[in-house]
């Protein structure tokens, strides 16, 4: 019987080689990557209708997009989704070519998994993070603005979140160099190649949607 979307998912957390490799022999694998996918995007349009209504709003940058500073969370609201679906599409693309022209044997479908999963496991080491700061903001414990403020001062709060984020690239990018390890059959320095050059794709496209 084929495993749950779930089931493999928390899997995914303590063995994702195997767990790659089980998701591999399924019939249907995209429903997978879509699937985790989804949790980043909603995490995060959640994280941002949250953060609009505790007023809050970027502190230090300037968004890529054209957008009025004081209402940036609110469009980030609708515009977190298809971030993340341009996001997803346009790395995987970007690793499938890629693997193509270095003669892989993986499928299109495969590489969706492996950025769609790795994504939605590895995120999770920053959006804890941001999902309780907003949710706090919103109950009233924390002031949005002020916390946003810390965050970009030299605090302990600013060392909380770099390390958040350091663990989210090395996460990410494990479990990406595992994944196209595993099904495009490619030596480890190879993978990790690719790896990377997915994972600065992804990056770039996110950031200029939700920055």
């Amino acid at each position: 019987m084929e495993a749950n979307f779930l089931t493999l998912y928390l899997r995914m957390f303590y063995k994702p080689k195997s767990t790659f490799e089980m998701i591999f022999e399924s019939k249907s694998v995209l429903k997978f990557g879509f699937f985790g996918i989804l949790i980043p995007a909603i995490g995060y349009t959640l994280f941002y209708i949250m953060a609009y209504f505790a007023g809050g709003s970027p502190s230090t940058f300037k968004p890529w997009l054209a957008l009025p500073i004081e209402n940036y969370f609110y469009y980030d609201i609708f515009l977190t989704l298809p971030g993340y679906y341009l996001s997803w599409v346009g790395a995987s693309a970007t690793v499938y070519l890629l693997s193509r022209l270095m003669n892989g044997i993986g499928k299109f479908d495969n590489i969706l998994v492996v950025i769609g999963l790795g994504i939605g496991v590895a995120t999770w080491s920053s959006m804890l993070h941001d999902l309780t700061d907003a949710i706090l903001s919103v109950l009233g414990v924390i002031d949005m603005k002020e916390y946003e403020q810390l965050l970009n001062a030299p605090t302990f709060w600013r060392g909380l979140l770099l390390t958040l984020y350091t663990i989210y690239f090395i996460w990410f990018l494990t479990l990406f160099t595992i994944g196209i390890k595993v099904f495009q059959k490619f030596s480890l320095v190879k993978s990790l190649a690719i790896a990377l050059i997915g994972m600065a794709i992804f990056q770039t496209i996110l950031l200029i949607f939700i920055r």
